[in-house]
């Protein structure tokens, strides 16, 4: 897998690619699968591609993927190599692209900040073994009198999972954010931020990203064993004009086993009227959230 021009569009890049190297592609979804315990829809949303080419490819149902899909894989395991078998785009010793800020696939390479922080064992198990599972997440939007709700989950530590060499791994979660369209409002937008999270000093700390603007969330620990409410702020870059923005943020833990299609018409922006209609305890989210202490840099919609 050498000398590919990795600032080339993800479909050039993919139409580059030998059979072979198509066929460790294949490989290397297996990999993660077989020993990390990663989901088929887990590498599609990190990778951003549809869940059913990933499927499809994994399981050879189909030989050669969309080129542009190919690129998107290619990139996102060269950035993330280091969840493979040493040596594995080389094992003829040939030399591998070197990928730049710019091209670290869909997620930000955050497990560099266990270099830099003295995050123990028990900071990333607290994660998987208290925290993991679905959420709804309730803050103010940017649009007057409204409020944004998103849907979290914070991925469990598969039971099967091979733990890594360089031990356990920062716990991942993904956050699905749906809006109405800024100038056409029939018509919903929507986006996957997908990130690594961890606690420390009685505090969660999320980090992802997507297409290239970082989201921040600080939660407080709840004091007690038994929780279903998560207060904290929300730091992110607006998917629209990019201004950043700070909420506060009140995540609702719904369990573990919860489909997010049942919660669809909940997921999205509401007017104040409409969010104390659909939500019983819309009184207790904006006694948490505020009157409106959204925090913005510029004018825009969040």
């Amino acid at each position: 897998m050498a000398d590919k021009d990795l600032t080339k569009p993800d479909r050039q890049i993919g139409s580059m690619l030998s059979g072979e190297e198509v066929e460790r592609l294949r490989e290397a979804i297996d990999t993660l699968r077989t020993q990390l315990g990663f989901r088929l829809n887990e590498i599609a949303l990190e990778c951003d591609v549809p869940e059913h080419t990933v499927r499809n490819f994994a399981y050879r149902k189909s030989n050669r993927p969309d080129s542009a899909v190919l690129g998107k894989l290619y990139k996102y395991f060269l950035g993330n190599r280091d969840l493979l078998p040493e040596g594995f785009f080389s094992p003829g010793g040939e030399s591998v692209p070197e990928l730049t800020d710019g091209f670290l696939g869909r997620i930000a390479r955050l497990d560099l900040i266990k270099m830099e922080l003295p995050i123990s064992e028990n900071n990333l198990k607290r994660v998987y073994d208290r925290y993991s599972g679905y959420y709804i997440c309730f803050r103010h939007s940017n649009r007057s009198e409204a409020i944004s709700v998103s849907w979290l989950h914070i991925m469990p530590l598969r039971p099967r999972a091979k733990i890594p060499r360089w031990g356990l791994p920062l716990p991942r979660f993904t956050l699905f954010i749906e809006y109405p369209d800024r100038f056409d409002p029939g018509t919903t937008r929507s986006y996957v931020v997908i990130g690594y999270g961890f606690s420390r000093g009685e505090q969660i700390y999320l980090t992802g990203q997507h297409d290239g603007g970082l989201h921040h969330f600080i939660l407080n620990e709840p004091p007690i064993p038994k929780y279903t409410y998560i207060q904290g702020l929300y730091l992110a870059t607006s998917s629209e004009d990019r201004h950043p923005f700070a909420a506060k943020v009140v995540c609702q833990h719904l369990g573990s086993d919860v489909s997010r299609q049942d919660w669809s018409d909940k997921l999205g922006i509401f007017p104040r009227g409409e969010f104390n209609a659909r939500f019983e305890n819309s009184d207790i989210i904006q006694r948490a959230i505020g009157d409106n202490d959204l925090l913005v840099a510029g004018n825009g919609s969040a």
